[in-house]
Parts: C-alpha cells; structure tokens; sequence
C-alpha cells in the first residue's frame, strides 16, 4: 500500500462512518419498523451487486495500472470499454432478477411483509453502482486514488441529504395511506421507498461528476494510445478481470452472506417463537451504528501503520516492517479493549441518550456484544494485510469457518431474540480475528508479546472500567447523559493512556510508528519514563 492508497481507504472509512450516521438519522425519521423493511431490501441488492461488481474498481485498477507500465496503451480503451459493457449486462440481469423475486425475497425467505416495493425501487443502484466502479478503475488505473475517495464520502454525503428529504416526503405520503386503508404498515414502506429513491439519486450525481472527470482525463489517453504494442480482445479482457478478481470476490461473498443470514434466521425465529421481527431495527439502528462507527475510527487510526508494513517490505527491511507490525496489533488492541469497556459499562448512559423507547434493549447489546468492537478491528486489520501479501484462499477459509461460527451461536441461542444476533456476531468475529491472527503472524514467523500487547491494556482497561461506572452510578443522575459521557471519556481516557505510558507499554520503536507516537513520547521524556 503506498501513501495515496492509505488516504483514499481511509476516507472510504469516514465515508463509512457517514452511512452509519444516515442509517441512525433516517431510522429516527421513519415509522417503528423502517428500518427492519428497509434491511430486508438493503441486504438482497448488497449481495446481488457485490457478485456483479464486488472487488471490480481495484482488480480493474491493477490490470491496466499494469497494462499501463507495460506500455501496453491500445490495451486500456478496449479493456475498460469491454469490462464497462459485460458488467453492465451483468448487473442488468441482477436488477431484473431482483425485480421478478422481490416477492419472494420478502414474503417466503425473510418473512417480512412490505418489502418487495422497497426491493424493487432499490435494485436499480446495483446499475448504477457498477458503472461508477468502472469509472473508478480507470482513475485507480492511472494512479489516481483521489477521485474514488472523494466519490464516496459524497455519495455518502448526498445519500444522507437526499434519503432525509424523499424519506420525509414519501413518508408524509405513506402516513395518509395509512390512515385511509387503516393500515400503518404503509408509512414505513413509503419513507423507505423514498430513501431507495435518494440513494439512486446520489449514485446518478457520483456517476456524472466520475464521467466529466473522465472526459477531461481522455486528451492524455488519446496520446498515449498511438504507442501501444498489441490489442487484447474483449473475451481475454473479461478472462483477466475474472481470473484475477474472483477469490478476493469469494472472500466478500462470504463476508456479505452474514447480514442475509442472519436476518433470514431471525425473521424466521421471530416468526415461531412470536417475537416482534421489528427489533431488528434496535440492532441495526443502535447497536451496530454505535459498534461500526467505533470500529472505523480505530481503522483510521491504524491504516498508516499497515501502510509502514509494506514500506519496509519494500525495502527489505524486513525487521522493521515486524516491528510496525506488531505496532499495529498493539495499537487495535489498546483502542479496542479502551472502547469496549467504555460501551460496556456507561450502556445505561449510552442507551439513555440514543435508544429512545428501547433504551433497556439497547443497554443490553452494548453490555453484552461491546466485545464486538475489538475482534472486529483486529479481524480487519489482520484481513488488510494478509490480502495485500496475497494470501486470498486462507482468509477464504477462516472466512468460511467464521461464517459457520456465527451460524451456529445464532441457532443456539435463537430463543433469546434479537440478541442472538449480537452473540453470534461477537463468535463469528472472535473466530475470524483468532484464526487471521494465527496465520498472519505464522506469516511472519514471529510470537506476539501477550503481556505488553494484552495483559496491560486489559489491567488499565479494568480501571478505568470502576472509574466509568462511578461516574455512571454517582454523577448521571445529577448532571445527565451527555455531560456524563463526556466526563467520563475524558478522564478515564487520561487515566487509560496515563497508565499505558507509566508502565512503558510501547516500546520507542512503536512509537515511532504509531499515530500519535512523537507526542506519547514526548510526555515520556517529560516524565523520564523514556
């Protein structure tokens, strides 16, 4: 990974953070049950167009990244322009295959009553977003990653301005057909209507702004295109791009799979055990938007750490890249196990402030599945570098084995209600995080310092537990939710780092590593610790 590519993934974080913020925002705007009908349309288009054009803007980027070097120019028309017409085919067919099942989708496979329209109004993204995947190849395949990091945080942008808007106006729609036919399934069906219409709004905005940046890139192309050596064919286009997409599309397959399953057996369970199937919208509204947004600043955090990794094995450095490595362990693991224990014990505060009505169910998915936070961070970490070193089918099969966890932890508890599936989404990242671990540090022949890595963290991460909880018990009644979450954050955040820098727990080598590191270590001296 070099340095443009670090600073475009993590602006697909921020731009991750900003679908979290609109999946929170547009879910306080629609009815109870918005969310749930919502997910049910969301999960089988996000499936569907990542088997079109998942992995397609990166594998596209690096073949004519390389036809490129190669001198190989009359190459990269006729292999952009082949791929854009096959995979628009494909996610044509998609579309239509979403639209002739959708009811099949919603009333027999996920239960869920209403979500067919939805299904049918959103499945026109998987178009859209395909063609603006190509257009990013292109710019990838120049070595330019800013277009693609500045397309998703507006898509993202875009999607939450426009969902907010056609969300009100279909819902206000929904909301007299309700009172007509006396049914108020309605208003929920029509704001997530509206918000399908918004985001394939967006998508036709991304689009437009991709092609005018494409046209005004085609003068240097036109040149380049007279020195070209040979021409592929379009079916030796299309056999490249599959050839070298299809087991990083395996892997996000796998991966894409748990939210439809997960939702498929709950639906199902609610169904016998007549549990309400309208607490999916605590899970996916509270729940996963306060853990996802954790998860992703952490993965900010840590992005230019694995950026250092490749660095040194560029070099041949290769001990130093170990050691940053190492750094980047570290570093997830001291943010993870920090916000763990921070969620877990100031829930009640947390849930008071964001979980309106369902406050006690969202306090117990925090206190039971904060956990999350960290195997999720690490998993990613670990994920990150073993693609990059290339090692495709053994995260497959950790994929695969965590999959399987996370099905059968749901199946076991699947009496308890919605919070089977944080219990299955705290196995399934718990075995993924363990089994990459392994295999990224067999990779490099190397043993992880358990003691400095995990042992002082989990201590200092235990204090500032107590000292969350008396701010929880002592000071929230007087001063409120907010102000305690504040207090609390920032004091025990000091005492956290305060103890970690006491106790020497990184070594000078991480610290010239690690975000953040000149400064930890500029205070160390201050106190002659280092």
């Amino acid at each position: 990974m070099n340095q443009a590519e670090i600073k475009r993934r993590q602006a697909e974080e921020l731009a991750n953070i900003l679908t979290l913020v609109a999946v929170f925002v547009m879910g306080n705007l629609m009815a109870e049950g918005g969310i749930t009908y919502l997910a049910a349309a969301a999960v089988s288009c996000i499936f569907v167009g990542t088997a079109v054009s998942g992995n397609l803007s990166d594998t596209l980027g690096k073949l004519l990244r390389s036809r490129r070097n190669k001198g190989q120019y009359r190459n990269i028309p006729v292999m952009r322009r082949s791929v854009l017409l096959f995979q628009t085919g494909l996610a044509l067919a998609g579309t239509l295959l979403l639209l002739l099942l959708a009811g099949t989708l919603s009333e027999r496979i996920f239960q869920i009553s209403h979500s067919s329209f939805i299904i049918m109004a959103l499945s026109p993204v998987i178009v859209l977003r395909t063609v603006s995947n190509v257009l990013q190849g292109y710019f990838q395949g120049e070595g330019a990653e800013l277009p693609r990091a500045a397309a998703g945080i507006l898509r993202q942008v875009l999607i939450l301005g426009l969902g907010c808007l056609f969300c009100k106006i279909a819902g206000r729609y929904g909301e007299k057909v309700s009172a007509l036919l006396m049914e108020p399934d309605f208003t929920p069906m029509y704001s997530c209507i509206g918000i399908a219409f918004g985001v394939s709004l967006a998508e036709m905005i991304i689009i437009l702004l991709l092609a005018v940046l494409f046209r005004l890139s085609r003068q240097r192309e036109r040149k380049l295109k007279q020195e070209g050596m040979y021409t592929e064919s379009a079916w030796d286009c299309i056999r490249n791009l599959y050839g070298s997409r299809w087991p990083q599309l395996a892997v996000l397959l796998v991966l894409v799979l748990t939210p439809v399953l997960g939702l498929l057996l709950f639906s199902r369970a609610a169904s016998k055990e007549q549990i309400n199937v309208l607490q999916y919208d605590i899970y996916m509204g509270k729940y996963l938007v306060i853990c996802g947004v954790l998860i992703c600043l952490i993965s900010v955090l840590v992005l230019p750490v694995t950026g250092r990794i490749f660095q040194g094995f560029r070099r041949e450095e290769n001990r130093f890249a170990r050691t940053a490595f190492q750094a980047g362990v570290h570093l997830c693991v001291v943010h993870g196990i920090f916000l763990l224990v921070y969620v877990a014990v100031m829930g009640a505060q947390i849930s008071g402030l964001l979980g309106g009505i369902y406050g006690e169910e969202v306090k117990k998915m925090l206190q039971g599945g904060s956990a999350f936070i960290l195997f999720a961070a690490l998993s990613l970490y670990f994920f990150r570098f073993l693609q990059a070193m290339g090692k495709k089918y053994l995260v497959l099969g950790a994929a695969g084995i965590a999959e399987a966890g996370f099905l059968v932890t749901i199946l076991i508890t699947s009496k308890k209600g919605i919070v089977s599936l944080v219990y299955g989404g705290l196995a399934g990242s718990f075995l993924f995080c363990i089994l990459l671990g392994i295999l990224s540090y067999r990779l490099l022949r190397m043993r992880p310092d358990w003691p400095a890595i995990l042992l002082i963290p989990a201590g200092a991460g235990g204090v500032c537990g107590l000292l969350c909880m008396l701010f929880g018990k002592f000071l929230a009644p007087a001063v409120g939710n907010l102000p305690v979450l504040l207090i609390a954050a920032l004091v025990s955040g000091a005492v956290y780092w305060g103890i970690l820098l006491i106790l020497r727990n990184f070594r000078e080598q991480e610290l010239d590593i690690i975000p953040g590191g000149r400064i930890l270590h500029m205070l160390g001296q201050m106190m002659h610790i280092y």
